[in-house]
């Protein structure tokens, strides 16, 4: 493995140290030029979980990588630096678009293998856009009528980008998986290296591809785990996302099933589910949990079709900017799980879906529910286990219209409203509005995808995917180790990220890969769900 040189001198890019809290996503007084061997000291206030050995460093990078000596913006890095003799340092990114990272590794460093945290110093790059890098700041534009911030897909998405431009000129077309890429490698040559080891996690898998495609030369080893289809980027993929919420939901309600005599909630997948619906039902979810097969008439229905579906069922579809905006929303709110906020059954349900070690909790606060309908503590517990700063929704917004390349197709709308009419499959239904390209609208892309390719990688990427994904389907997996020239691991279950999960079939193979770049097994079994 490449040994990690000293630090020894700063070149293009300046590296400070924090030594003062971030006010509002904005780096204030106090940043001082790193001399050698000091380029890391304390992270900003409440960023990263105390007591890990976790220090920061901001590093400038160009705001527009096409114009170098232009615009800077600012990164927050953090690093865990190795307890024993080092073997290299891993960069990582936990995915979204639009997900914090400056925590990852402290966050996790129970759950990792310790060989991990002896042996590799761990760097964490905050992507740009968000808190604690240069903030994307589009709030001036994002409000409703009624105050309440949404995301870019939704409301006046010209005076939400005009706001965003206002506050920063030209910064909301920079964010995109290539420029987070560009900046990844900045750091990378900031802090000395001349290659870098990779952990990706759902986007991150992603953001790890393109940078092997731009980069090859400096990536050593390369880890991704849940994977983005690279064919699907990005309108296919989220449409893709709901067929996989669909079978993951099978599969917890089934679960449930095999153990009613701890949570008396039905004894078969189809008992559960009713149950799971009656209850959905009775917290205003209406057709939202309506996953069953098209019922005998139209008197079956689930409850009264939300607006603006109903309008487009009465009317038609128009294409009126005022309709187009309410289907934005409405989309946006149904991917991104934001009806939960009345709903808490639906939020708990999607967190659920992530990884198994949630599914003795959700049965128990289910269970909770049915006993006493007042009762949702533990399920707004779950739903909370996997919340975000809001400045994430305008980064996710921006990377996946940014750079969209598959084209929206408008005539499934009424296809999606046929479904849902009918009392069909509510999955189905949001998959056919995703697919209706309504999630960016009239934003058009600023950028095609990098073409993603293993060409020139000294070790070829080793790729983790489970069966069941809920998130990122299986059929990413192959395709991404086909794409790098990858080794591919099943792994069984569902899980959304593998590696760390106290597996021990997996975490061997990524130790093992990290230490001779080679991938001893194809096949894996899934997590054990820890002791209750």
């Amino acid at each position: 493995m490449m040994r990690t040189p000293r630090i020894s001198r700063i070149a293009a890019t300046v590296v400070t140290v924090v030594t003062a809290s971030l006010l509002g996503g904005s780096i204030v007084t106090g940043l001082v030029h790193a001399e050698p061997g000091t380029v890391f000291g304390a992270c900003p206030d409440h960023a990263v979980t105390a007591g890990r050995g976790v220090q920061c460093a901001v590093v400038s990078v160009p705001m527009n990588y096409a114009e170098p000596s232009g615009p800077k913006i600012e990164l927050t890095v953090s690093r865990i630096a190795a307890s024993g003799e080092r073997s290299g340092v891993l960069f990582a990114n936990p995915g979204g678009p639009g997900a914090d990272a400056l925590d990852y590794w402290a966050r996790r460093s129970e759950v990792f293998p310790t060989d991990l945290g002896a042996h590799y110093d761990l760097v964490a790059v905050q992507p740009r856009g968000l808190r604690w890098a240069t903030q994307l700041d589009c709030a001036a534009g994002a409000k409703t009528a009624e105050g309440d911030r949404v995301s870019l897909g939704g409301g006046d998405r010209d005076a939400i980008k005009r706001a965003c431009d206002a506050a920063r000129p030209g910064y909301l077309d920079t964010i995109t998986t290539e420029n987070t890429a560009r900046d990844l490698d900045a750091v990378r040559a900031a802090l000395g290296l001349e290659r870098i080891s990779y952990l990706g996690t759902s986007y991150g898998t992603y953001l790890g591809a393109v940078y092997a495609a731009l980069f090859p030369e400096r990536v050593d080893r390369m880890i991704l785990d849940s994977n983005v289809n690279p064919d699907w980027v990005w309108t296919e993929e989220f449409a893709q996302q709901q067929v996989a919420g669909k079978q993951r939901l099978d599969d917890l309600f089934a679960w449930i099933g095999e153990h009613n005599g701890e949570y008396h909630l039905g004894d078969t997948a189809l008992r559960v589910y009713r149950n799971w619906v009656r209850l959905a039902a009775d917290q205003g979810g209406g057709w939202y949990a309506n996953l069953t097969p098209p019922p005998a008439s139209v008197a079956d229905l689930p409850g009264a079709l939300p607006e603006p579906l109903a309008e487009i069922a009465r009317d038609g579809y128009n294409g009126s900017v005022e309709q187009l905006g309410k289907l934005q929303n409405l989309l946006r709110t149904l991917v991104s799980g934001g009806v939960s906020a009345q709903v808490p059954l639906l939020g708990a349900t999607a967190v659920a879906t992530y990884t198994r070690t949630f599914w003795p909790i959700f049965a128990r606060a289910m269970a909770d529910v049915a006993v006493d309908p007042a009762n949702v503590q533990r399920l707004r517990a779950i739903e909370g286990a996997t919340s975000a700063d809001p400045t994430g929704r305008f980064v996710f917004a921006a990377v996946t219209c940014n750079e969209n390349a598959v084209p929206g197709r408008p005539e499934l709308l009424g296809a999606a409203v046929g479904t849902i009419a009918s009392g069909g499959d509510a999955m189905d239904a949001r998959a056919d509005l995703v697919r209706s390209g309504m999630a960016c609208g009239a934003w058009k892309p600023v950028t095609k995808p990098v073409r993603i390719t293993g060409a020139g990688l000294r070790t070829p990427p080793l790729v983790l995917q489970s069966r069941h994904d809920a998130l990122t389907k299986y059929e990413g997996g192959p395709a991404m180790a086909k794409a790098l020239n990858g080794a591919l691991i099943t792994v069984d279950g569902g899980d959304h990220g593998t590696f760390g999960r106290g597996n021990a079939a997996v975490d061997d193979a990524v130790l093992t890969y990290l230490r001779t770049g080679q991938v001893t097994i194809t096949q894996a079994d899934q997590a054990p769900l820890p002791a209750s």
